[in-house]
């Protein structure tokens, strides 16, 4: 069962380079096996005024075991004061599963 879980980290960010830079590192470190980047335009409340902007969406696909330094990195990393980091967490095919903790697998990570 434990191949069979998965966690979704949701980010975004203003800026293509640094989404792309993100995606890079994370992947470079073994520390998410997938991430999605997609665009769009974000609306929301911001110091008492609404905004509307473009933003990078990256859906970041990792184990529950490196969840914590996952998000630990993105604290480090986001270019945000206050980054939207959601967790998501479900049940994925045995396949998909085996194939994210392989392709996560790394000396420095377990």
């Amino acid at each position: 069962m434990k191949n069979s879980i998965i966690v979704s980290i949701l980010t975004s960010v203003d800026q293509a380079e640094q989404a792309q830079w993100m995606t890079q590192q994370l992947l470079e470190k073994h520390l998410a096996a997938c991430i999605q980047q997609t665009s769009g335009i974000s609306s929301y409340r911001w110091q008492g005024k609404l905004e509307c902007s473009q933003e990078y969406y990256l859906n970041i696909k990792t184990s529950p075991e490196l969840k914590d330094r996952v998000m630990a990195w993105l604290k480090d990393h986001h270019p945000y004061d206050i980054p939207e980091l959601i967790v998501l967490e479900g049940v994925c095919s045995k396949e998909y599963g085996e194939w994210l903790y392989s392709a996560t697998l790394d000396e420095n990570n377990w």
